[in-house]
């Protein structure tokens, strides 16, 4: 299923929407190598990456096993995971330092804007444009910026507490952009969204928030046992903190409409 527009109208431009789609394009074709592939980066291939692509890689995205032991791989770790192919190699405590200038916390938020390739950027920003942009109207610029950003990091540990030892990079937007769809179905859960639905041939449907969103999170439970490819964790860990946000703010009564025309559901906070 590809959702590609709803029906809530936004009366304001989004802009933290728009900046964060530009910046992950402009890091994607201007600053990242382009050879980085997402099938090389999470799975045994590891070592298809090349050279100063590598590098780039290991220098800026997170690494379950860096967070977790608060350093930067060692160079016996590095080889054994990118020359041998072992995804679980963090055991060398106290060898030399692959990147030692590495923030490897910093790399939380960094990891957010690379993507593997432009297929996995093009599916993540569209994504974000369909459910980022009435998030960003409905609870203010300043608030959906921190929800996208903490979401980010919260999946990203989600992931970590699932395969502590992994050393294998994560990158992408997924995480952040799960927990903005999490807000959304908390936000919209009526919301019609017009969505391409593939049964061997394609069809257009508009589908309640509600029902996409839960299929949505359903498929990614079935990656469980299956695609180690795919930080499911990551998108399930988002998405949780994500609704578990917007239950709160709306609990609270301190969500935001700010004029716009919110759906029969989407109750509007005391002024």
């Amino acid at each position: 299923m590809i959702p590609f527009a709803d029906e809530t109208p936004v009366r304001r431009f989004p802009w933290v929407t728009v900046v964060l789609i530009a910046i992950c394009v402009i890091v994607f074709f201007a600053v990242q190598p382009t050879r980085i592939a997402t099938e090389h980066i999470l799975s045994p291939d590891l070592e298809l990456v090349d050279g100063d692509d590598l590098r780039f890689l290991v220098d800026n995205a997170a690494i379950p096993c860096e967070i977790v032991k608060g350093r930067p791989l060692t160079e016996r770790e590095f080889n054994d995971t990118f020359r041998v192919g072992d995804a679980s190699a963090c055991s060398d405590r106290d060898g030399r330092r692959h990147s030692p200038a590495k923030i490897v916390y910093l790399a939380l938020l960094t990891s957010m804007f690379l993507h593997g390739s432009p297929a996995h950027l093009f599916g993540n920003l569209l994504f974000l444009w369909v459910f980022g942009n009435d998030i960003e109207h409905r609870w203010g610029r300043w608030r959906y910026l921190l929800l996208y950003l903490f979401g980010g990091v919260v999946a990203s540990l989600a992931h970590v507490l699932t395969d502590p030892n992994s050393t294998v990079p994560l990158i992408g937007a997924s995480g952040a952009i799960a927990a903005v769809m999490g807000a959304y179905l908390i936000c919209y859960p009526s919301t019609r969204v017009k969505t391409i639905i593939f049964f061997g041939f394609m069809l257009l449907r508009k589908v309640k928030a509600l029902w996409l969103l839960l299929a949505w999170l359903a498929m990614q439970l079935l990656l469980i046992p299956g695609d180690q490819g795919i930080a499911w964790a990551a998108h399930v860990g988002g998405f949780a903190f994500g609704a578990l946000v917007g239950l709160l703010w709306r609990t609270r009564g301190r969500e935001r409409d700010d004029g716009a025309a919110a759906p029969r559901d989407a109750v509007a906070a005391p002024t």
